[in-house]
């Protein structure tokens, strides 16, 4: 009888937490989830087949990519950026990344605060180019330092 209710207590200790959890993880005011937003755009972004899509899904779900990244954003991230307003894995102004190909080319690309990216290719023997990449909705526009439009790309249609 004593291991009935000790079974019964952890049921009842296990229901109250997951409740909680829920709860909590329902009220979508604590955070922006970057790491999970940014997990879900690579997954959408990973093969144009939606059913190649959905394998990866399941795979990250069973291996658990997702819940593990649901965690670190509700215990880590969201609770930075709660407290300072600031999410540690979200994109910083002003922020330099440079890539380099074994051909010699090198890439800078510069966030600027307006969302904007400042582009930079140098290439060996020709002259350096300059981009600004927009996001206008849901299409992306690249303009050249004259401000003409050189490219534009749009999101391709859902299978």
């Amino acid at each position: 009888m004593k291991i009935h209710r000790t079974t019964h207590s952890a049921r009842r200790v296990i229901a109250v937490t997951a409740l909680c959890g829920s709860l909590l993880g329902s009220t979508g005011c604590f955070g922006s989830f970057v790491t999970l937003s940014r997990l879900y755009h690579w997954n959408s972004t990973v093969d144009p087949n939606k059913f190649a899509r959905w394998g990866i899904f399941v795979a990250t779900m069973v291996v658990p990519v997702y819940p593990s990244a649901t965690i670190f954003d509700l215990i880590f991230t969201n609770t930075v950026e709660f407290w300072t307003g600031k999410n540690p894995m979200a994109a910083i102004d002003g922020n330099t990344r440079t890539v380099r190909a074994e051909t010699g080319e090198e890439i800078s690309m510069s966030l600027r605060e307006d969302g904007a990216v400042d582009v930079s290719i140098r290439a060996p023997s020709k002259p350096d180019t300059h981009l600004v990449v927009v996001p206008e909705g849901d299409s992306v526009a690249a303009y050249d330092e004259n401000g003409s439009l050189v490219a534009r790309g749009v999101p391709e249609a859902a299978n």
